[in-house]
């Protein structure tokens, strides 16, 4: 055989063997494509009553509806993800007499977490600002909590919605991809938000996967506006919490820390359950979703299920 005949030879087999190999390569790329119309929530299930978390449930135990259009389970988990959390500290003039307690429970909170946990923390008050981004560097962040509340250089209103929906900006690029995303609010939850205000909140939280969690403070000012305006202004973060499946804790100013512990333990005992939507059209529009679990056995307590109440389908 002559040496070009060889060459043509090696040519034609090299050609044979990596075609298959060219095709393994791009069946990665294609699975990531399918998976996108994968439509995950995060979940909390607890008993309606106590309140107390039920934590025994399996895939079998769930029901999802969009539009009362039953939808098959097919992503279940109850892993305990790491968790990448937001800290929002309210920092306007209302909280400011028991800012301190409120800045000593947050460090105090730094210290439940697990090391593959990370945190990132926005103050606020007329603005706001990220003064820490994500990290795992705790001594950092307790250095930033401690500057974010030593001074009212952020204004001493209480503009929630605008901070909020940056921090849910931030919440879809931010984070670790396989993390449990949570954003706590500690405020004394005197703020009044727009109906347009909160829907454009509301769709960046959806879009990221967001639970919203409100820690509740009050100062005496705080108590005293809430029976003044017979509370119609202290619903500030309660929209958000109950539309993305969160919960609110109410703590007096001493007990920050053990409130936050509780936030914390709770966070992790959350199910993420995902579905692959019937209805594929990319419409744009907000699309309700329901979860219950199902009746057909029988329990002692009375499931409630915490989790968004819908969803944008976005195809990359």
């Amino acid at each position: 055989m002559s040496a070009r005949s060889s060459s043509l030879c090696l040519a034609l087999l090299f050609a044979l063997i990596a075609t298959p190999v060219a095709a393994q390569e791009k069946d990665p790329i294609d699975v990531v494509k399918v998976n996108t119309d994968l439509v995950v929530f995060d979940a909390q299930v607890i008993d309606k009553k106590t309140r107390r978390i039920i934590g025994d449930l399996g895939k079998e135990d769930f029901e999802i509806t969009e539009k009362g259009i039953k939808q098959e389970v097919s992503y279940f988990s109850r892993d305990e993800l790491p968790l990448s959390i937001m800290l929002m500290l309210d920092v306007s003039g209302s909280v400011r007499p028991i800012l301190h307690q409120i800045r000593d429970g947050a460090l105090n909170a730094l210290r439940r977490l697990k090391p593959e946990d990370e945190v990132a923390v926005m103050a606020f008050g007329t603005t706001y600002k990220l003064v820490q981004d994500f990290t795992k560097d705790r001594e950092l962040t307790s250095r930033q909590i401690e500057a974010a509340t030593a001074n009212d250089s952020l204004g001493r209103g209480t503009f929630l919605a605008t901070a909020l929906e940056s921090a849910a900006v931030h919440m879809q690029e931010g984070p670790a991809p396989s993390s449990r995303r949570v954003i706590i609010v500690i405020t004394d939850n005197i703020a009044l938000s727009s109906d347009r205000e909160t829907k454009a909140v509301l769709e960046e939280l959806f879009n990221g996967g967001t639970v919203v969690y409100g820690l509740i403070v009050q100062a005496a000012f705080g108590k005293f506006f809430k029976v003044m305006s017979l509370g119609q202004l202290s619903k500030g973060v309660n929209a958000f919490v109950e539309q993305t499946g969160g919960e609110t804790l109410g703590a007096d100013k001493k007990e920050v820390d053990e409130k936050l512990a509780v936030v914390i333990d709770r966070l992790r005992a959350r199910y993420a359950l995902g579905f692959r939507p019937t209805n594929t059209a990319d419409d744009g529009k907000l699309r309700p979703v329901e979860i219950k679990i199902s009746q057909t056995k029988k329990r002692k307590e009375q499931p409630l299920v915490l989790t968004k109440r819908g969803y944008y389908l976005r195809r990359k």
